[in-house]
């Protein structure tokens, strides 16, 4: 290989590298040569011409091998910037059967680059592709959630050498989804995935008569278990940003007795409509195996769609409303509203409000919130008329405290799960069935820490249920219940057998039993 004279344009020879008296059997052995001498000086070798000998005078075997950088780039009916390789590089070689029988002979009829040659792999069309080894490790790592700029990163750790960039990563990802969904539909291959891990699911079109989808439920088998085990209170709410289409997504969330979150179900909605709710609840109820089982509590924020849907569907249930939701929407207009020395001590007097033990206790500590804002008008009838003379019953202690809501006031578990489900995605850009690929994994992991909360109520016991006391409880009731009749036993220091100091709020809160 040489570098040609002092001209104006870079010309560089590769007729020695190319030149041999080799003969090989098929053509493809001729192509795998010349792309193998090609990679090993930084030349990429393409096929520009193959024919077959069919009877047609004139036609006769023989390839004809060229430059990567050969033909000329036509941008004139282009709109866009555009950019090319090809430089019309002149560079050709010709292989056919020789006359003897004895192979294919390969000829250099121009050797001559009319460009420079780079001085490393990076970009060059063979070497960037990934090889089989590779190939199987990308698709091992995706499977595994690993990012594509990781991935990178490994198959560098796993070669040195190795010049793939994340972009091929991507492609290779996307024909990997393109040969697992095969010919389906994306609804299709959804359904299609949901029967083989055995999801119960429902869907339903639009009114129009088309085959678009309105909205779709579908609930893991192990979930159906934990919710007719532990159906007492349930949270649920929407979030967004999960898929490309920008439905919203409903999850349903539970408390197992060991006070762990497991998913229940998920629906993707088209629109937050109490139609919607109404047919997404209905569903959810059919998963309950006994009628005489219902939820005790349903906690969710102040959507007045999904609200009416609870009533309809869950008419025996309590519905009650988020207090973190309501607590930093209330401070958030004491900000704007209050004067600045008050801003605290009106916070603090809300809180007080919301945390009222009993009804007496709570118009006393009403009185004192409404003395304190006594000069912001505004700010109380925003608190009266949109929190507490239509929901204080749903978010009051003095009222919430006769529910059996196992210490759930807020929906931070559904919070919790929607942040977990948006970290197993990676981003918002997905179809329907990487949603559902993101669901599935992360019930695993969840049911997996589930049943090991359940053997460690089996077989440890932690220092405080050692005692006597618990001798008949441990091994049939969780830790967690336990824990609290524990605090309470610690709690008759203070307040002895007084009913009306105690409160008794465990009693009709709270109730966990090992099942």
């Amino acid at each position: 290989m040489a570098y040609l004279g002092d001209t104006s344009q870079m010309l560089v020879d590769t007729t020695d590298v190319f030149t041999t008296h080799q003969k090989f059997a098929t053509p493809d052995d001729v192509v795998k040569w010349a792309q193998d001498v090609g990679d090993a000086n930084k030349v990429g070798i393409i096929i520009t011409r193959s024919d077959k000998k069919n009877g047609i005078r004139g036609r006769n075997d023989k390839l004809i091998l060229g430059c990567d950088k050969g033909g000329k780039y036509d941008c004139s009916e282009s709109s866009t910037t555009s950019a090319s390789k090809k430089c019309n590089c002149p560079f050709k070689i010709r292989a056919a059967p020789s006359t003897d029988g004895s192979g294919w002979k390969v000829q250099v009829i121009h050797g001559v680059h009319n460009h420079g040659l780079p001085d490393q792999y990076h970009g060059h069309p063979r070497k960037a592709r990934l090889t089989a080894d590779e190939n199987k490790r990308v698709q091992d790592l995706t499977k595994r959630k690993v990012a594509p700029r990781h991935i990178v990163l490994d198959l560098k750790d796993q070669n040195p050498e190795s010049v793939v960039d994340a972009t091929l990563v991507y492609r290779k990802r996307h024909m990997m989804q393109i040969q697992e969904r095969g010919s389906r539909t994306e609804l299709q291959h959804l359904l299609q995935l949901l029967d083989d891990a055995k999801y119960v699911s429902w869907n339903r079109r639009k009114d129009d008569g088309s085959d678009v989808l309105s909205d779709i439920f579908w609930a893991h088998p192990d979930s159906i278990k934990l919710l007719n085990l532990f159906p007492i209170v349930l949270v649920m709410d929407c979030t967004y940003k999960t898929n490309k289409y920008r439905q919203p997504l409903l999850e349903i969330a539970g408390i197992t007795s060991t006070n762990m979150t497991f998913a229940v179900g998920f629906a993707y909605m088209e629109s937050e409509k109490t139609d919607n709710y109404h047919w997404a609840l209905g569903k959810l109820k059919q998963l309950i195996t006994k009628q005489d089982i219902f939820p005790r509590v349903i906690l969710t924020d102040r959507e007045f769609a999904l609200m009416n849907a609870i009533k309809d569907i869950f008419p025996h249930t309590t519905n009650m409303l988020c207090t973190w939701h309501i607590i930093k929407n209330v401070n958030a207009r004491c900000t704007v509203q209050i004067p600045k020395d008050m801003k605290q001590k009106v916070k603090n007097l809300w809180r007080d409000v919301v945390q009222s033990p009993d009804e007496v206790e709570y118009q006393q500590r009403l009185n004192a919130f409404q003395q304190a804002c006594v000069n912001s008008s505004n700010f109380v009838e925003y608190v009266n008329n949109t929190w507490l003379a239509p929901h204080k019953e749903q978010f009051v202690e003095a009222w919430t405290n006769r529910v059996m809501h196992l210490g759930n006031t807020t929906t931070n578990r559904v919070e919790s799960a929607h942040w977990r489900l948006k970290k197993m995605l990676e981003h918002s850009k997905g179809d329907l069935c990487k949603c559902l690929e993101g669901m599935n994994d992360n019930i695993r992991l969840e049911v997996d820490k589930i049943k090991k909360s359940f053997q460690k109520s089996f077989y440890y016991t932690e220092k405080t249920h050692s005692s006597p006391f618990f001798q008949y409880l441990r091994n049939f009731v969780s830790r967690a219940a336990m824990t609290l009749i524990s605090d309470e036993m610690e709690r008759i220091d203070i307040v002895g057998t007084n009913k009306n100091l105690c409160g008794c709020k465990l009693r009709s809160t709270s109730v966990y039993r090992y099942r």
